[in-house]
């Protein structure tokens, strides 16, 4: 059934001034704050009920002195009082203790409970009938008699004095000429919150305090409890005294009649509270009258024999398993009833002969809950149908009966809970206006409305903290246990348990913690058994304890899974969603292979075409880069990143770099360093058809940046290039003959490939600027990690006398002096700029992430997520659009394997916010200027520290407060080792690959054959070593490198054919010659690292890296 939740403001300053003086929880604190306490005085008084301090003058309540009167004038005389009760807990009670009273002063009272059914309710004819027989000289009637004006004149007139003491509200047809005490008699007596036994237990401690016994009332404050409980009276100023008191007694010194009820209950063993009181005596003790006669329950409550109270208790189970066993029955006639009478309308009636009247109201909650309409129970007695209603949402059943009763013999109650009498021939008419009433109604109106007092962390809830909630007791009508919110949560280990399998048990899951919750007789199971998407759970706790073991339950209330939402999608960009409608319609396989495909159906007239208008750009730029270089510059800039000012920083090392000074730049991921070399780059090119080298640490990271550089340079009439050790030999001629020939603007490459092949890239004469991104790297090398770095220097000589820009966030003085001792610096700029509005959530090996990510997802704030591979991000993607399905239409994917277009559009829709979660590849990077991304996500472990800046780096760039989750663990290292490993694979793999393509060779001696990645890993494979298909790849390129084989490419039908030959007589070489080989290995070195460092740096540690540059303290730039 669809809930609705109204969640409670709570001040946060009262909040904190309350968790921080009185020690207490949040939850528990901003509930008493939600619930009107907002003062550390408030509060302890609150928590500390007490009857010396909350008790009021019983004498405020109207008419109790003269009750008193008559009561002290008949005990004195020695009158036979009879106290006239009602067949609820609440007469039983209050008769109980006044009659214990007054013979406790000596009087001579005798209890009457009239029966339900064939004396009915109050000083009714038939009652007082049988009354007389006792003889009485006096009568005095607790929680009844207020509107007996005409009986109780009745019985004044035959002779027997009457007095009158009650708690419901007073009609026009109070007693007259008797003595009547009530406190609702008076509208501005406190009092008129208590229970009709709080007025008898008022009124016997002013009698006793009358014949010397003061203390007398506090004895029963235990009896009084349970007809306050029972009579769900407000649990606030002296009721919550009083139940506290009376709970005390009772767990402290049990009566006789209390320790046997308990005895039969199973749960003697556990404290008593005013909670399980409901589900415990209360049923039982009420269950007499429910079956028609009190008695029983009055004759326990009035033993002082524990034997005589045992039997009575085990006759009183016996009548409780009674009225289960009918509530039961009716239960099942009902629900069929209601099944041939339930077309889908807005209230359900059913009837039926016979039905018994005790359990109408029990059997009429079930219907609804099991409908979610306001369900009304009749009972036919000939031509007399007598009903009870219940309620649902915030629908007022009450007004809904009333509109009809022109229809009824009588009705009465209140919005949530009716009963009504009415013709059993007017019972169709009945149904048909309440469903004509109903159906004005506005749909919200039959939601639950659940009255929330805050929203928790399950990480909150605790054995220490939850315990902490009994200080808040005893709960009740306006003290009710609280009720709590844990928005967007997963459920998990879900079944359906008990006899009938009719109650829901699960776990509740944050990814953090967990709680386990129970929802008894639970209307949507079968939903929630199949439920997948997140939830927004309402429920109290408690500390549940099976066989010693101790924890915390989730008691639910209701559970609301998320559903998509049709006004949100209404609101949205229909083109785009209509895009990535089409994206999701391709199979996975499909969209992880589209950029190769993409490239391969470009026409030879498309490129033509580009080629035309590039040239024809360049020449507009070039002019301009001669008229107005600073004018040029600017333009750079706006391409890249919009209207933004540059900092003082990006401004010094422009200024430094076009006045030809070689420059170290120190400032912290996210600052811009990217952009200043980039601006500088194309106003080489354009104004002196220079070409500029930008090395970086990582082969992916080059990928990553060509296609951004490509895309912001384009309209420059700039090209970019990569030479790594993966190009293969003709895409390197290319590449060379573009530097010589000027066609070829900016080549991207790794510290390994320009070590090795300077001299061809020397060869152009054209290279004037090189950049050295992560130039700390450099300092590592000293250490031993890639060698490469060490010779950056005398490689960089070689090109002539470029302008150097090195770059990095971490340059502590070692780092610092090792960059200056390897490359030609002049100058530098370093930028102590802190990105303080990042916020690291750590959590690393997190138990269930996914569950952790669909709750931070349903935020509906701006966030990417992070993840390794293209086909994680495209099934991470779908699976949070199924979790999370009110988002589903704002979240999408990004990978290297979409084509141009699609990356260009889907970066757009994000900036626009027509996207507000993107689950990507690190091509999600540097090139991309999206400021307002609140949240960024390490779903996996980043496979370097390059990686990791950059993509945390992604968040807050707008300055405002942002946050970066660490979602990997451990898990996450062994399986990007084995990504690196097959990307790189070891010495015997290499040489299983090498040795099946000689085998294949000799099959076709001399000639090229044909064979993919896939049936040459497979055919490769032994059972000491699997060959992946990446592996088989890296194996192909490698040899080919090395000169081992040679290979050709063919186009068959749409699609690309690898043919290779193996060159028998090549001669002998070692892996590590190959270029592309030595880079994978440092990447994999690279990685053992960052590993080590990812998983043990402690949490300050993450956030200085994230947020702050490490900056030379004791070294400056120049010489």
């Amino acid at each position: 059934m669809p809930a609705q939740f109204n969640i409670h403001a709570a001040d946060q300053a009262s909040v904190v001034r309350l968790q921080h003086d009185l020690s207490l929880p949040r939850f528990i604190a901003a509930t008493l704050v939600a619930r009107g306490v907002k003062t550390v005085e408030g509060a302890q008084t609150f928590l500390h009920p007490s009857l010396e301090r909350d008790w009021l003058n019983p004498y405020d309540i109207p008419g109790i002195a003269e009750v008193a009167d008559a009561l002290e004038e008949a005990l004195r005389a020695r009158k036979h009082v009879v106290v006239f009760g009602d067949f609820d807990l609440d007469g039983i009670s209050a008769t109980t203790v006044l009659t214990r009273g007054l013979r406790a002063l000596g009087g001579f009272a005798t209890p009457f409970i009239p029966l339900r059914f064939e004396e009915g309710y109050g000083l009714t004819k038939a009652a007082y009938e049988r009354l007389k027989k006792l003889d009485p000289d006096f009568i005095v009637t607790v929680d009844c008699g207020i509107s007996c004006k005409n009986e109780v004149a009745a019985i004044v007139a035959d002779g027997i004095p009457v007095a009158v003491t009650d708690h419901h509200e007073a009609a026009d047809l109070v007693p007259e000429g008797v003595p009547v005490a009530d406190p609702k008699l008076d509208p501005a007596c406190e009092s008129s919150i208590l229970a009709g036994v709080g007025v008898a237990l008022k009124l016997v401690q002013i009698l006793g305090a009358r014949m010397g016994y003061p203390h007398l009332w506090r004895s029963y404050t235990d009896f009084a409890t349970l007809g306050t409980v029972a009579d769900l009276m407000p649990m606030r100023g002296e009721n919550r005294a009083l139940v506290a008191d009376g709970l005390a007694h009772m767990n402290t010194k049990p009566r006789p009649c209390i320790a046997a009820l308990v005895g039969v209950t199973g749960a003697s063993d556990k404290p008593l509270t005013a909670t399980n009181l409901s589900f415990s005596l209360i049923p039982r003790l009420n269950a007499a009258g429910r079956m028609g006669d009190a008695q029983l329950a009055l004759d326990l409550l009035m033993s002082d024999s524990f034997d005589e109270a045992c039997a009575l208790a085990e006759q009183l189970e016996a009548v409780n398993d009674q009225r289960r066993a009918i509530e039961a029955e009716l239960s099942e006639i009902a629900k069929e009833r209601a099944a041939e009478t339930y077309h889908g309308q807005r209230a359900l009636v059913v009837a039926g002969e016979g039905w018994h009247e005790g359990v109408k109201g029990i059997v009429a909650s079930r219907l609804v809950n099991a409908y979610g309409v306001p369900s009304l129970l009749f009972t036919i007695d000939g031509d007399e149908a007598r009903g009870s209603g219940r309620s649902v949402g915030s629908v007022n059943l009450f007004a809904a009966v009333e509109s009809t009763s022109d229809l009824l013999t009588r009705f009465g109650g209140h919005e949530a809970a009716v009963g009504v009498t009415l013709p059993t021939k007017n019972l169709p008419a009945f149904a048909e206006r309440l469903c004509a009433y109903m159906d004005q109604l506005p749909e919200d109106a039959f939601h639950p409305m659940v009255e929330v007092d805050t929203c928790v962390e399950l990480g909150e809830l605790t054995l220490e903290t939850v315990a902490m909630l009994d200080a808040l007791a005893p709960f009740g009508q306006e003290n009710p246990q609280p009720m709590f919110l844990a928005r967007n949560v997963t459920l998990t280990n879900c079944r359906a348990v008990g006899a009938s399998k009719n109650h829901f048990s699960c776990t509740l899951s944050d990814g953090r913690s967990a709680v386990n919750g129970i929802m008894f007789h639970c209307g949507y199971i079968d939903m929630l058994l199949y439920n997948d998407s997140v939830v927004d759970a309402a429920f109290t706790v408690q500390i549940d304890e099976w066989r010693g073991r101790r924890s915390v339950k989730a008691m639910l209330e209701t559970l609301a899974p998320a559903r998509c939402c049709g006004a949100l999608e209404a609101c949205l960009n229909p083109e785009a969603q209509a895009f990535f409608a089409d994206l999701y319609a391709e199979s996975d396989e499909e969209l992880c292979a589209k950029a190769d495909r993409d490239e391969h159906e470009r026409g030879e007239d498309e490129d033509a075409d580009r080629l035309t208008q590039r040239k024809a750009s360049r020449a507009r730029w070039e002019a301009l880069a001669q008229r107005d270089p600073d004018a040029l510059e600017e333009s750079i800039v706006r391409a890249i990143i919009g209207r933004k000012e540059l900092h003082p920083s990006q401004r010094a090392i422009l200024d430094r770099l076009r006045a030809g000074q070689s420059t170290l730049a120190v400032m912290a991921t996210g600052r811009g360093k990217s952009l200043t070399f980039q601006v500088f780059a194309a106003l080489r090119a354009l104004t002196h058809h220079e070409a500029s080298l930008f090395v970086y640490p990582l082969r992916a990271l080059i990928a990553d940046q060509v296609f951004h550089l490509t895309a912001a340079l384009e309209d420059f009439g700039l090209v970019c290039a990569v030479l790594t050790g993966e190009s293969l030999p003709e895409e390197r001629d290319r590449i060379y003959a573009g530097l010589a020939d000027g066609s070829v603007d900016i080549v991207l490459t790794t510290p390994e490939y320009l070590t090795c092949h300077v001299d061809e890239i020397a060869a152009c004469k054209r290279i004037g600027f090189v950049v050295v991104d992560e130039a700390h790297h450099i300092g590592l090398a000293k250490a031993g990690q890639r060698v490469a770095y060490t010779q950056l220097g005398m490689a960089i000589a070689r090109l002539g006398t470029p302008v150097v820009l090195a770059v990095t966030a971490t340059a502590p003085d070692e780092v610092a002096s090792g960059i200056d001792s390897t490359l030609p610096l002049d100058e530098s700029v370093i930028d102590e700029t802190a990105r303080d509005n990042l916020r690291l959530d750590d959590q690393r090996n997190i138990k269930n992430r996914d569950d952790y990510l669909a709750r931070l997802v349903a935020t509906g704030e701006k966030t990417v997520v992070y993840v390794n591979s293209r086909e994680q991000s495209v099934a991470l993607a779908r699976t949070l659009r199924r979790r999370v399905p009110q988002m589903a239409p704002l979240i999408g994917f990004y990978n290297a394997a979409l084509t141009r277009r699609e990356r260009r559009r889907i970066e757009e829709l994000f900036r626009n916010d027509d996207l507000m979660v993107l689950v990507a590849t690190s091509a999600f990077g540097e090139g991309v200027d999206i400021p307002n991304i609140r949240h960024v996500v390490l779903y996996h472990m980043p496979f370097n520290e390059v990686e990791f800046n950059q993509m945390s780096g992604r968040a807050g760039r707008d300055g405002q407060p942002a946050t970066v989750h660490l979602l990997y663990g451990r898990g996450d290292m062994a399986l990007n080792q084995r990504i690196l490993a097959d990307m790189t694979p070891d010495h015997d793999v290499m040489a299983q690959v090498y040795r099946q393509l000689r085998a294949l060779q000799r099959q076709t001696p001399g000639d090229y054959f044909c064979i993919e990645n896939d049936d040459l890993a497979a055919q490769a494979s032994d059972d000491v070593h699997a060959v992946t298909p990446r592996s088989a790849a890296c194996g192909v390129a490698v040899f080919r490198e090395l000169g081992l084989i040679d290979t050709r490419m063919s186009h068959q039908a749409g699609r690309t054919v690898r043919w290779i030959r193996v060159n028998e007589g090549a001669a002998k070489v070692e892996l590590t010659d190959s270029v592309r080989y030595r880079e994978g290995l440092d990447e994999r070195d690279v990685f053992e690292a960052f590993r080590d460092w990812a998983m043990r740096c402690d949490t300050q540690g993450l956030i200085v890296r994230v947020s702050h540059p490490i900056v030379p303290r004791h070294w400056r730039g120049g010489r």
